[in-house]
């Protein structure tokens, strides 16, 4: 606590004293007070003492060059407005602990001597708050990192600054700046069943857009009233519209999902499986319904001169030129050789007309009879030409040997639905129906051989049959010469 010098002195003036004493006295009682209020330096000090339960009140301003002190141990000093009929005010309080001498100031926005400390803000009791710079330990709750609250230079807001990059910030992005020489970030912790959320508003709406993460669920979520643009090098490369289309080098996607490529000799996707195992797949698209036509597609592919193939929604394949082919190159190939007789295989082979089961499921009796083989038959003449795969959801339709489908009431696993395949018992034959045509066409060349070797034989009959008869001819002639 400070002291104060009591060397102030007045004179009093005698009771009963004439008035020229007590007018002598006031002026230099008035003279000495004067210049005790009105002295600079350190000599000196004027303790103004107000007894207990007394108030002091300024109704003016209160204008000071130097330093207002209040002493004792529970002095305050109060600001108050009146709210309601009631005394409401905020307080500055030195605390009790206060000892040795030392000073502690509260200077803000700049904080002296805190280096390496926080600004804590803690309650000491019911209606009390406490605000101080103390270190941080254990749990640092409450806590504001002075490190970064000082010499700030970069934007019109909050810079957190704990070194200086020498970098600048954008005017358009400079209401909150982190900055640090090392790695800088933001992090928005949450309980584990809340969620931690960016959000984007304006005067007509509070969010028109946002970037979230819910813990329950692990869901990150970008959201935007309108379109989500994606750049590298200040370039548009991806876009997702309002409508949910995506365009990936093509800013105003049309269908689902736009892919353009302006880079010459370059292929426009890529799918690569890198798994090691058996178990790879490519793409597969899907129909929820069965157009089960030639009016839709599977696949179409044009360029700007025509179409020039297309799978049609019924599987059937059709391309511009009708043309049809394998990689036959005799320098990749090895143990040329003429093949086998096909003959017998040929010949063996039931061609049979059926109606697919699916078919009938969609269109009953209208189902069109197919002209083919069918595998088991073909496997006891050709076994090679059978091959076998998994069942799909409508070969177990059609026979319920090959497995099960999941239904009403399953446990049904994540990514399937009702319906799927759940189980697979049997595999389903299929035939390799282009080695079937090559057989055919061996089998033909035989045919035609003996059809040749035949008509050799038919034509070499034919031809000793009229030398005999010309022969004969020629002896009847002779025998008619003689005669005359």
């Amino acid at each position: 606590m400070p002291s104060y010098s009591t060397n102030l002195n007045l004179a009093k003036p005698t009771v009963g004293g004439d008035t020229n004493q007590w007018g002598g006295y006031l002026n230099t009682n008035t003279d000495t007070l004067d210049g005790i209020f009105n002295a600079a330096g350190t000599g000196t000090s004027v303790g103004l003492q107000v007894g207990s339960g007394k108030t002091l009140k300024v109704g003016g301003t209160l204008t000071a060059t130097g330093t207002i002190q209040l002493t004792g141990s529970q002095n305050e000093l109060r600001f108050f407005e009146a709210i309601g009929g009631a005394d409401n005010y905020v307080a500055l309080k030195a605390p009790n602990e206060m000892s040795g001498g030392a000073n502690y100031s509260l200077v803000l926005p700049a904080a002296q001597g805190t280096a390496g400390q926080f600004l804590k803000l803690t309650s000491l009791s019911g209606s009390e708050g406490l605000l101080q710079f103390a270190d941080a330990g254990g749990q640092a709750d409450n806590y504001f990192a002075t490190s970064g609250l000082s010499n700030k230079d970069l934007g019109v807001g909050l810079h957190l600054k704990i070194a200086d990059t020498g970098a600048s910030v954008s005017s358009n992005a400079d209401e909150l700046v982190i900055e640090n020489t090392n790695d800088a970030g933001l992090s928005i912790l949450t309980a584990n069943d809340a969620g931690g959320y960016v959000k984007f508003g304006d005067p007509q709406d509070d969010n028109v857009g946002e970037i979230a993460y819910t813990h329950d669920d692990n869901n990150f979520t970008f959201s935007s009233g309108s379109a989500i643009n994606f750049k590298t090098n200040n370039t548009n490369r991806m876009i997702i519209d309002s409508a949910g289309k995506v365009g990936i080098g093509e800013t105003n996607p049309d269908v689902k999902l736009k892919v353009k490529n302006d880079i010459n000799n370059s292929f426009m996707c890529k799918f690569h499986n890198s798994h090691g195992g058996a178990g790879q797949y490519g793409l597969n698209i899907k129909f929820d319904t069965a157009p089960d036509n030639n009016s839709q597609y599977f696949l179409n592919g044009e360029d700007s001169s025509a179409t020039r193939f297309i799978i049609w929604a019924d599987g059937d394949f059709q391309n511009h030129d009708n043309s049809f082919g394998s990689i036959s190159d005799e320098r990749i190939k090895q143990d040329i050789r003429d093949s086998n007789s096909q003959w017998n295989d040929i010949k063996a082979v039931k061609v049979r007309n059926f109606k697919k089961k699916d078919d009938v499921r969609q269109y009953g009796e209208n189902a069109w009879e197919q002209i083919g083989v069918v595998a088991q038959e073909l496997e006891a003449i050709s076994p090679k030409l059978i091959k076998n795969k998994d069942p799909e959801f409508n070969d177990i339709l059609s026979d319920s040997s090959f497995g099960t489908l999941y239904e009403e009431g399953d446990e049904i696993p994540e990514g399937k639905k009702i319906g799927d395949v759940k189980e697979i018992k049997e595999k389903v034959k299929f035939v390799n129906y282009s080695i079937l045509y090559m057989k055919s066409i061996k089998a033909l060349q035989e045919a035609m051989d003996r059809i040749e070797t035949l008509e050799a034989k038919v034509q070499a009959a034919a031809l000793q049959e009229a030398i005999t008869k010309i022969e004969s001819l020629e002896s009847e002639i002779d025998q008619l010469k003689g005669v005359n």
